[in-house]
């Protein structure tokens, strides 16, 4: 973390995860990071943080004697010690009991003592990695601290309210006991003074004589904070938190107790003083010599700052004159002890940073964050740098989103993961305006823009705008002066004002320009649509990305560095779940579009544009792009973040970058400009922070390169990698090599029992109820090759033997006996008991069609040879349909009903042949075959039930029967045979029934089967299997199959649409193919030049000319291909280089010119708007 910004929250409940050293350096514990503050310096300044750890830091502490030396605890039971200079871990120990570590301190310069939840204590001598447990009390420890004064004496408080101190000298000797508190112990701390007296009113004075000997005080959860004479062995003093009357303790007794948590701290050479939380997040400042009202004071607000209004659970001394405390109200405060009151309020972060946001007016930045709470930090604040407001009324929920009103100052709008909709005014005291409609899911994009409709009833002024939140794959639009009327969906006026009729893409993204003339709205299937605003006519659709666009943002209309209008504001900025992010520079779009505004165009000028090509390429991101943001400073500075964790600065003028931000630990999801510093940014991601960096400052240009990471590595981690039976062998076979020769033979013993718990598993499927029998297997005699090894080796084998026996399913039960005196395993019993009295294992049914199956399993690539065998099939000339449907017996389920008859048949021949008479008399019965099927089964004896009761189809009264058939095919249906359910159906002549029980269950291939055999083929239910089937391999990803259900219901544009998703080059061939089958020159030509870029881009420039030759409104780029590979022929003479290095040269030549279709002519060279572009800068665009 460089520079200052916002940090992660620390810990709750912890009574000892903050500290300070000699040289005013606070360190305290949030999530799994040590994070460092400068508390001398005014502001006070994150210096940086330590982010090893993998689980969440309970405890940390100082050491005394070395101030660059600290040690923390974790959940995990693991200890380590820092350096806080470096910021590293330099030595880690393990607690062997594997308890969540609750509590640590350092004993002596190189000695830490920890203590777990279990009652475990243990020192660690780091210097030497020498361990000591002990195990006083079987209850968990809450709080700890060692004595100043001496070296080895320790203090332990549990939960149930038991204070011990030890002298770990003498092996955990306990030296006293002591005993009055009713509930777990919150905080323990020593004395800093032995010279001085507590003066204590009354009989019971305190003199020198006791303080020698060692005094400390305890908090409790039972409100009382107790003053304990080691001497005595007693309580000195009790002293009990003052009944609060303040609006912060409201509720019952029983409740207040639960949220109290009473932290101390005993000030340094200050005996008579005691600092304590309170209620409700008041701190106290005791007088250990007054009695009365007045032996407390409170501390209160200072005049830039505020108090907590949340419990507080640390208490700290920065200085001999400031305090610093840490609440559950997410802030951290530094008090000015001399005067009672806070000077300074650091606010910090909970929960995951989603959104940023600066004000244009402002020059406030908001932030949505995952611990329900809306921020907005005042940057430009006179009074304290950390000037930032928390919001909380009517969130409830994750903040997925925020954004600025363009016009009205200080109202702010956010969104949440629960799909609600609110506006804050900022600059007000009131609650928010929440909206009555609502997402059904998360909402991941909000913005102001104009309000839309088809007959402008919306507009009330060029001042008015209205809040469009876009989740859930669509885009409402709300009135903000009439959030109880219910929100518009703009996808009824994209088909109102467009006239559509096909299914809209999932909206996912939406961004109106600063000028609010356009808006675009980023689909599900990586297109981005641009609409002109008021009406949402469609003007241009690109379709560069091939994965969903998770950010859209433009340039700013003006920025500091242009006199006039910037010359980049036309331009788009794109990403998605690729790592590219793509520029776009739309001038001649929107220049089109201003024409067509101000005239009146004809048809064809007024219809949209496609562009398949962008203007800059941004690579280097290792993942997903998550967020992007222009600076209003300089022209073409673009700022970027990613899954990969870095931020990054581009010029998207000429594509390069310019710094990459690595101060994040985790994935980045969101980024701003500040609008005062044009060398300052601002992100934030999932590691709970916000940072604040410079462009200049950065080390490095590019991110890093992504490291493989091994799945399963780590112990919390919920996937865990299953190694191959090859794997588990190799890397058997390395790690025996590295071994002694005991450990080898140890590790084959554990592959014997292995091996053998391999077999009993086989053996465990194939025990009945009535069969139970034992064996005795004999493992090995180990006994010479380990004299003198003692007895470790039979622990070692007795681990793994119970290792083996964890794993084995509940039914068998597997004994071992170890000789541990010998260290050889003599012989071993396995006895198996098993009872099958419950169900029966599911067996996996077969499929009723594995031929088809089987063919639609083959690959991509058969896969694309269907699709074009069906557009050659229903689109192609009589000689090309004789030919395809001599090679498509098995696409009988996408062709007609003879092509499903013949595919039945060739089933059915299977089935027989591998036994299955049940199957093939089963599809005989779906085709109608009821008489032939019968006396087939009849001929054969395989009668069965479901066979007799089909034959009352030819019954004379099927009132009396039809019932009892459709109530057994529920019955069936409900024990999951819904074959045999869909026969009674059908023996019902209910055909609907038994395709609506198949879809259900989505056995989509038979639906489509005994469909395409009972219904006509004009039948709309075919088309609605169809379209059920496309769904589902739609979202497995399977859209090759997808794409052949489309065809076989006449849908070749959706088909083609599906197979170019793959964005791979064949698939874009195939699709172009259908396209054009099909007579959609429209959208072929789109797939073509996608196809051509990928071959181009690959150095396969003859695929390039051999394809733009088949179309003729193509033949421009079949010219400029054509002198691209004379290029490469004349650099591969002239200059002797290798194939590879010349065509990789070439490919910096990314984007083909840009010709109208209509004349094939090319744009003439020379300069666009007003720069020279060279061939390799011409963006590609086609009007369609």
């Amino acid at each position: 973390m460089k520079g200052i910004g916002l940090a992660t929250s620390p810990s709750w409940y912890c009574s000892k995860v903050s500290g300070c050293n000699v040289n005013g350096l606070l360190a305290f514990g949030g999530r799994n990071s040590i994070i460092f503050l400068d508390a001398t310096a005014e502001p006070p300044v994150f210096l940086g943080w330590i982010c090893q750890f993998r689980n969440r830091i309970n405890s940390l502490a100082w050491n005394v004697n070395i101030e660059r030396l600290g040690c923390s605890g974790d959940e995990d039971g693991k200890v380590h010690v820092w350096d806080a200079e470096t910021q590293t871990v330099i030595a880690e120990k393990q607690n062997i009991h594997k308890n969540k570590v609750t509590v640590v301190d350092w004993l002596c310069s190189d000695v830490v003592v920890a203590a777990d939840d279990r009652g475990h204590i243990f020192t660690w001598r780091f210097s030497h990695d020498d361990v000591q447990y002990f195990h006083p009390e079987p209850q968990a420890v809450t709080c700890m601290s060692c004595s100043p004064h001496t070296s080895t004496n320790i203090a332990i408080g549990y939960k149930s309210g038991l204070l011990l101190v030890f002298d770990l000298s003498k092996k955990g000797k306990v030296l006293h006991k002591l005993r009055g508190h009713d509930e777990e112990i919150q905080s323990l701390v020593w004395c800093p003074n032995l010279t001085d007296d507590i003066n204590k009113p009354g009989d019971d004075c305190v003199n020198e004589r006791d303080l020698s000997r060692g005094s400390l005080a305890s908090g409790s959860r039972d409100r009382t904070i107790r003053l304990w004479c080691l001497a005595k062995e007693r309580s000195l003093s009790t002293l009990r938190l003052p009944t609060s009357n303040s609006s912060r303790s409201h509720g019952d007794d029983q409740s207040a107790r639960s949220r109290t948590y009473l932290t101390l701290l005993w000030p340094k050479n200050m005996p008579n003083e005691l600092i304590s939380s309170s209620h409700g997040g008041e701190m106290l400042q005791w007088s250990l010599g007054k009695s009365g009202k007045g032996k407390y004071q409170v501390f209160r607000a200072g005049v830039s700052s505020s108090t907590h209004s949340r419990t507080i659970f640390n208490i700290v001394q920065v200085s001999s004159d400031t305090l610093c405390s840490f609440s559950m109200d997410r802030q951290i405060i530094l008090w000015d002890f001399p005067a009672l009151c806070s000077k300074s309020t650091i606010p910090t972060v909970g929960g995951v940073v989603t959104a940023l946001a600066v004000s244009s007016q402002t020059g406030r930045l908001a932030v949505g964050c995952g611990d329900a709470l809306l921020r907005t930090w005042n940057l430009g604040s006179s009074g304290s740098f950390y000037d930032v407001q928390s919001f909380w009324q009517g969130v409830k929920a994750k903040v997925t989103a925020v954004a600025w009103h363009p016009v009205k100052e200080g109202w702010l709008a956010y969104a949440t993961e629960e799909g609600r909709v609110g506006i804050y005014d900022v600059l007000s005291t009131k609650g928010p305006m929440l909206s009555s409609s609502y997402h059904r899911g998360t909402i991941y994009s909000l913005v102001w823009g104009k309000p839309c409709s088809v007959d402008g009833s919306h507009d009330a002024g060029p001042w008015f705008f209205t809040l469009f939140s876009c989740g859930d794959g669509v885009i409402f639009q709300h009135n903000p002066s009439r959030l109880q009327d219910e929100a518009e969906d703009i996808n009824t006026l994209i088909r109102t004002t467009n006239n559509l009729k096909l299914k809209l893409p999932m909206r996912t993204e939406i961004a109106w320009k600063p000028n609010f003339s356009i808006a675009a709205i980023g689909n599900d299937d990586g297109s981005i649509e641009l609409f002109a605003a008021t009406s949402l006519r469609l003007v241009c659709t690109l379709h560069a990305h091939c994965k969903i666009i998770n950010c859209l943002r433009w340039h700013p209309e003006f920025t500091q560095a242009s006199s006039g209008a910037s010359r980049c504001s036309c331009w788009l900025a794109s990403g998605s779940n690729e790592s590219d992010v793509l520029v776009y520079d739309l001038t001649a779009v929107l220049d089109k579009k201003s024409n067509i505004d101000s005239g009146t165009p004809s048809e064809e000028a007024r219809s949209p544009r496609l562009i398949t090509e962008c203007s800059q390429l941004l690579s280097g991101h290792k993942n997903r792009i998550t967020s992007l943001a222009w600076s209003s400073h300089v022209d073409g500075l673009l700022a970027s973040v990613s899954y990969d964790g870095t931020a990054q600065v581009w010029n998207a003028l000429t594509a390069a970058p310019i710094a990459n931000f690595r101060g994040h630990q985790n994935r980045v999801l969101c980024v701003e400009w500040s609008q005062s510093d044009a060398d300052l940014v601002y992100s934030g991601g999932e590691d709970y922070t916000v940072q604040s960096w410079r462009v200049t400052e950065q080390e490095f240009r590019t991110p890093p390169e992504q490291k493989s990471k091994s799945k399963g590595k780590h112990k919390g981690s919920k996937r865990h990698h299953q190694p191959t039976e090859t794997e588990a062998v190799k890397a058997s076979t390395e790690d025996s090599e590295k071994l002694p020769a005991g450990q080898q033979e140890m590790n084959n013993v554990g592959q014997l029992l292995e091996e053998k718990r391999q077999q009993l598993l086989l053996d465990a499927g194939k025990v009945t109820a009535e069969k139970v029998t034992a064996r005795e297997v004999n493992v090995v005699s180990a006994t010479e090759a380990f004299v003198g090894t003692g007895g470790s080796f039979g622990q070692q084998v007795s681990e793994v033997a119970s290792s083996a026996e964890d794993i084995l399913p509940e039914d068998l039960h597997l004994t071992v006996a170890v000789s541990a005196p010998q260290a050889a395993v003599e012989s071993e019993k396995i006895s198996r008991h098993a009872s099958l009295a419950g169900k029966p294992k599911k067996k996996k049914v077969k499929s009723l069609l594995p031929v088809c199956s089987g063919h639609d399993n083959r690959g991509k690539h058969f896969a694309y040879q269907d699709c074009i065998l069906l557009s050659d099939l229903f689109y192609g000339s009589e000689t090309v349909k004789t030919e395809a449907a001599e090679r498509s017996s098995h696409l009988g389920l996408f062709t007609d009903r003879r092509g499903i008859f013949d595919l039945l048949k060739t089933e059915g021949l299977h089935h027989q042949k591998m036994g299955n008479i049940d199957y093939q008399l089963l599809l005989e019965i779906w085709k109608g075959n009821i008489g032939g099927t019968l006396k087939t089964a009849s001929e054969k004896n395989c009668l069965s039930d479901y066979l007799v009761a089909v034959a009352s189809i030819s019954s004379q009264d099927p009132a009396c029967w039809r019932p009892v058939c459709h109530q057994f095919a529920k019955q069936l249906a409900a024990e999951e045979n819904h074959q045999r359910a869909v026969l009674y159906l059908l023996a019902c002549n209910d055909v609907y029934a038994a395709l609506d029980l198949l879809l259900e269950h989505g056995m989509y291939r038979e639906a489509v089967a005994l469909g395409k055999c009972r219904l006509s083929s004009r039948d709309p239910v075919l088309v609605k299997i169809y379209l059920a089937w496309v769904c589902q391999l739609s979202k497995d990803g399977n859209y090759e199959l997808a794409a052949k259900c489309l065809l076989a219901i006449r849908k070749p544009a959706d088909a083609a649409s599906l197979l170019a998703k793959r964005a791979d080059a064949y698939c874009l061939k195939v699709a172009a193919h259908v396209c054009t089958r099909a007579a959609d020159d429209g959208r072929a030509r789109a797939h073509v030049l996608r196809y051509v870029q990928h071959c181009r881009l690959a150095g396969n420039l003859q695929e390039v000319v051999d394809t733009l030759g088949v179309h003729r409104q193509l033949k421009g780029y079949e010219l400029a291909c054509t002198v691209q590979q004379l290029l490469v022929t004349q650099l591969l003479h002239l200059t002797a280089l290798p194939p590879d290095t010349a065509v990789a040269r070439m490919e910096k030549l990314q984007y083909l010119p840009e010709f109208p279709v209509a004349t094939g002519n090319a744009t003439p060279p020379g300069k666009r708007n007003g720069k020279h572009r060279s061939l390799a800068g011409i963006q590609g665009e086609t009007d369609i």
